[in-house]
């Protein structure tokens, strides 16, 4: 998405067997630098159904086991890739045998280095993850709940409950909450991003292309209320798309027509 916005993008990880040549080659072909390790096992396999309805099925496959070998490879990767200033997106679920508190612990060195990190997972990784204090978050509300112990009824339990996070130490909460648009609170903002209404074709990366749009607006020095709200205009064009295919930047231009900002705090 972001290589589609023309922003240098470097993705990494692991591949393996045909699968990750395939990966390997649509990366390079969609304008992304594809750094990543290669190992022995074969890359998994995700299969999303959608049914007439609309309704999501999902049937992911386990990630392959890595060696300490192929660990140590992708460590030295993250290392050679990475300069101060950058930002490192760290995103989606550990594999078995990774330690829950990898995204802390890269997130510990990142600050030491001067990079600036946006951190999108789920479950005890995020939890432990936020105890090293990432720039950006992105849960969704469901996440948020988990990750407080509350259940959030409105709005105004989201921004408070996003507000904990931030006193603990996180720079930005970015909330997604699918229709009614993104709760976003800093130290000093709470804002609720409101999107217009618009049909459901797929909801497959709707969540990582409001990463994208948060990554895009940051490369581009927007304020918080312009990014954050490029991020929700984007995620908004992308669940009218059908599959994985990524609107475009019209797309996103359509939607931020009819995408409004409300002043949280000064509202309250």
């Amino acid at each position: 998405m972001l290589a589609s916005l023309s922003v240098p993008t470097v993705a990494t990880g692991f591949l393996g067997g045909r699968r990750g040549d395939w990966l390997h080659e649509a990366l390079l072909s969609q304008g992304v630098d594809s750094k990543f390790v290669r190992i022995a096992n074969e890359s998994r396999m995700n299969v999303k159904v959608i049914d007439e309805a609309g309704t999501l099925t999902e049937l992911n496959s386990p990630a392959p086991a890595f060696t300490d070998d192929e660990w140590r490879a992708f460590g030295d990767t993250l290392r050679t890739l990475c300069e101060p200033n950058s930002w490192l997106a760290l995103c989606g679920n550990l594999p078995a045998g990774c330690p829950n508190h990898w995204y802390q612990n890269t997130i510990s060195w990142a600050k030491q280095s001067d990079i600036k990190t946006l951190l999108d997972a789920s479950g005890v990784a995020l939890e432990l993850g936020l105890k090293a204090c990432p720039d950006v978050i992105k849960p969704n509300q469901h996440e948020l709940e988990q990750l407080t112990g509350l259940t959030l009824h409105n709005l105004e339990e989201v921004m408070r409950a996003a507000a904990q996070l931030v006193d603990a130490g996180v720079g930005l909460v970015v909330v997604s909450l699918g229709e009614e648009g993104l709760a976003a609170v800093t130290s000093s903002a709470a804002i609720h991003v409101r999107v217009p209404s618009v049909p459901v074709v797929s909801s497959v990366g709707a969540g990582d292309t409001v990463v994208a749009g948060l990554l895009y607006g940051i490369f581009h020095r927007f304020s918080l209320y312009d990014t954050v709200r490029f991020a929700a205009a984007a995620g908004t064009a992308k669940v009218q798309k059908p599959g994985n295919m990524h609107p475009s930047q019209v797309d996103i231009e359509t939607c931020l027509a009819s995408t409004d900002i409300v002043d949280w705090r000064s509202k309250s």
